[in-house]
C-alpha cells in the first residue's frame, strides 16, 4: 500500500511540475474552411498566453465536425505560408487523415501536443519566432 501511495504521489507531483498555466482567448469569429454533406472544418484565431513561461502565441485552431449518423474520413493537406514563403509545401508531414465517428468533433487547443495537426502556428508576440502566418491553403478531400 505504501508503494502505491508513493507512486501515486510521485506521478501527481511530476505531472503538476510539467503542467502549464495557459489562457486561451478567441480572436474574432470562426471561419468556415470546409462544409460539405454534414462535415465541416472551421478555424478560430486564438491567443494562447502561457503565464508560466511568459509567452504569448497565436494559433489558428481547427475544428472538425461530423454532423452525420455515419463515420467520415477527411484527408487534409496544409500549405502554410509565413511572410509569403511556404514552409510546408511539398512536405508530406503536413498531409493528415482525420477519421471522425458519427456526430464527433475534434478540436485543436493551446496545448498543442494534444492534437498538433489541428493547431496552425500564426505568430508569437515578442518571442524568438519572428515569422507570421500570411496564408493557409488547405486541400481537403472527403474519402467517405
Amino acid at each position: 500500500m505504501k508503494a502505491f501511495i508513493s507512486v501515486s504521489l510521485f506521478m501527481f507531483l511530476t505531472l503538476s511540475a510539467f503542467a502549464q498555466n495557459l489562457i486561451a482567448t478567441p480572436v474574432g469569429s470562426p471561419e468556415v474552411l470546409y462544409n460539405e454533406n454534414g462535415v465541416s472544418l472551421t478555424s478560430q484565431m486564438t491567443t494562447c498566453n502561457n503565464t508560466d513561461r511568459g509567452e504569448t502565441t497565436t494559433y489558428k485552431l481547427l475544428t472538425l465536425t461530423n454532423n452525420t449518423a455515419a463515420p467520415a474520413t477527411l484527408k487534409v493537406r496544409m500549405d502554410s505560408y509565413y511572410d509569403g514563403k511556404c514552409y510546408t509545401c511539398e512536405n508530406d508531414e503536413y498531409t493528415f487523415t482525420f477519421k471522425l465517428e458519427a456526430n464527433e468533433t475534434k478540436t485543436g487547443s493551446c496545448i498543442t501536443t494534444l492534437n498538433p495537426a489541428l493547431c496552425v502556428f500564426h505568430s508569437m508576440k515578442d518571442g524568438y519566432i519572428k515569422e507570421v502566418l500570411s496564408d493557409l491553403k488547405l486541400n481537403i478531400v472527403r474519402l467517405n
